[in-house]
């Protein structure tokens, strides 16, 4: 049980030293991704588990509904950021902590990049396999997903409450939340993380399209 706690609450405490303590995103990137694709490693070869379990089958169902999902998500946060920035956002307060957090310069393609690319990959597989995973066999599918997402959220929440204004800051977890049910529900229903990584893909080119169009023009 210890063992899962731990595992549950990891990626949030490599979120909170990279961003409220050391105030910079490279580091966080580090610590963050790291423990993502290293932790479960280790895991996986100290157990001898079958590592062969995971998947990503690429069918055309989990296609779509990974498509269609990620453009709802996508269309849905950009809109959203769109239509209520002067409420939700205190831009030059923002590009200000961005400035601290050293998300600037000509890394931030590449910060961009990887949160495009390979963000949504390690997350997915992280929560919505290796979590999961672990947890549903003690725990049954709807507790799983429920504790996968509530963790998944946590770490979130760390972030939004240092962008958005009150008490959007608060509110803008709770999609997160949904998000990670809505990709819980897929891994259970087409037993792969394709569909979640797609969609996760597509929600994640939202956030980014608000930081280019919304954020940095100002």
């Amino acid at each position: 049980m210890l063992k899962h706690i731990i595992l549950l609450i990891g990626p949030t405490i490599m979120i909170f030293i990279g961003l409220s303590l050391l105030h910079n995103i490279l580091i966080t990137f580090f610590l963050f991704y790291g423990w993502l694709l290293f932790i479960p490693l280790i895991i996986v070869y100290w157990n001898k588990e079958n590592s062969n379990r995971i998947l990503i089958s690429l069918s055309k169902k989990s296609t779509l509904v990974g498509v269609v999902s990620g453009l709802i998500c996508l269309i849905a946060i950009y809109s959203f950021v769109f239509i209520f920035q002067s409420s939700v956002l205190d831009i030059p307060q923002l590009q200000q902590l961005l400035e601290e957090w050293d998300f600037s310069g000509k890394k931030v393609v590449l910060l961009v990049l990887v949160l495009v690319l390979i963000n949504p990959i390690l997350e997915e597989f992280y929560w919505r396999e290796f979590m999961y995973g672990h947890l549903v066999l003690k725990l049954g599918n709807v507790k799983a997903i429920m504790i996968t997402s509530i963790f998944y959220s946590l770490y979130h929440l760390i972030v939004v409450m240092e962008i958005f204004s009150f008490p959007f800051n608060a509110l803008a977890v709770i999609p997160v939340f949904l998000a990670g049910i809505m990709w819980g529900i897929f891994r259970f229903r087409l037993k792969s993380i394709a569909a979640p990584i797609i969609s996760h893909c597509l929600a994640d080119i939202g956030i980014m399209l608000v930081y280019w169009n919304i954020i940095v023009p100002s």
